[in-house]
């Protein structure tokens, strides 16, 4: 069927009127206990929750001693190196998991 074809048959069909079938207010009282939508505050909220617990506990699997001691044999001037690829890895996993919960849950 061609794209002009195809536009009229649907043209047709939506303008053809068809009786209300009555459900008895079925329809009514599934659409009353549809959840709420999630506020984009609220959704705001929850991405900066889990993105602090997800850095809180990565800072917490860190190994520091390991860290201590590499950070021990940077030179002073890689110290900002250092520190901008630490951070690097915090600020990743704090967008990856705002970006994983904003696809999920919008």
């Amino acid at each position: 069927m061609s794209a002009d074809k195809l536009d009229i048959w649907l043209e047709q069909t939506l303008a053809e009127q068809e009786p209300y079938l009555d459900d008895d207010g079925f329809s009514a009282a599934v659409m009353a206990r549809l959840p709420v939508p999630v506020s984009r505050r609220r959704l705001l909220w929850a991405n900066v929750s889990v993105a602090a617990v997800v850095m809180l506990l990565v800072a917490w699997v860190f190994p520091w001693g390991n860290a201590a001691a590499v950070i021990n044999d940077v030179a002073a001037q890689n110290w900002l190196l250092l520190a901008a690829a630490i951070s690097a890895v915090f600020t990743a996993a704090i967008l990856a998991v705002g970006y994983w919960s904003y696809q999920r849950y919008s």
